[in-house]
This record gives C-alpha cells, structure tokens and sequence, in this order.
C-alpha cells in the first residue's frame, strides 16, 4: 500500500458529487454482499447441532462478513471514526487505514508513536479529570468563600 500520508481533496463540485455517489454505490455493494452472506447463515441451526462440516462452511461466512466490513472500514469509501461517506480522506500507512481529513484535524486518530492506544486514553482521562477539577474549584468553592465573608 502506500508508505506517506496521502490526501485526496476535490475542490470540483461536480467531482464531489460523482465520487460521492461511486462510494454510495460501492458501500451498497458491499451491504448486499453482506445481507447475502448473513441470509445464508441464517439457514444454519445452532453452533453446537452443526456437523463439522457444517461449522465450517458457517464460520468461512461470518469470517468473510468480517472481511467484507474490515475492507469497507480501511477502504477510501467511509470514515472508520465518524462513519462519514461524503468528506475528503487522508490515508495514514502506520494504520493502513482511510480517516476522514476532519478526524485527522481533530486529532482522533491514533498514531503508534504516542504509545498504547490504552495509555493514550488514560493520558486524555487524566487531563479531563484535571480540567473538571480546576472548574469544580473556581465555581463552587469561591462561592464557599464569598458565603463565609458575607
């Protein structure tokens, strides 16, 4: 795949209209693809009553859903964070993955190099916990205060 960041913009109305609707028509594609699959599933009894056999062909169909949503979900068509289909995308090859050029702005995506994702969240819990607190005290307990002057 490819080794930099890579954005596509499309300033072109007519182009964001046309890419848009190539998307539509490929995330519905892929939905299909998926009902027919899961149809087929359906059809199957219960795990533990399958021959093995049977297990078999039931698991190469949910592992090929699976496929089918982890392509659609890394592909160009569609955000894997905010699930936009209609933005213009920016491609991030530490995680071979497609995000929308908001998400990146935001500073959503996770980028391997801060840590863990784990550490990343307790890092950004830490601080929101910081913050409320220094709120907490400047509302409520210089309340306090001005009460106990009065």
């Amino acid at each position: 795949m490819l080794k930099h960041e890579k954005r596509v913009i499309i300033q072109n109305k007519r182009l964001r209209k046309l890419r848009n609707s190539l998307r539509q028509i490929l995330i519905l594609a892929v939905y299909d693809e998926i009902d027919i699959l899961d149809n087929f599933d359906s059809l199957y009894e219960a795990w533990l009553n399958l021959t093995p056999e049977e297990q078999k062909e039931v698991a190469y169909l949910q592992g090929t859903i699976h496929e089918l949503l982890t392509s659609l979900n890394n592909s160009i068509c569609v955000c894997p964070l905010c699930t936009s289909e209609d933005k213009d995308m920016v491609y991030i090859p530490e995680n071979e993955t497609w995000y929308c050029i908001e998400c990146q702005e935001k500073g959503l995506i996770w980028d391997p190099s801060q840590g863990s994702e784990e550490d990343r969240w307790q890092h950004d819990y830490i601080n929101m916990y910081h913050e409320q607190k220094d709120k907490f005290v400047k509302r409520f307990l210089n309340k306090k205060r001005d009460i106990y002057e009065k």
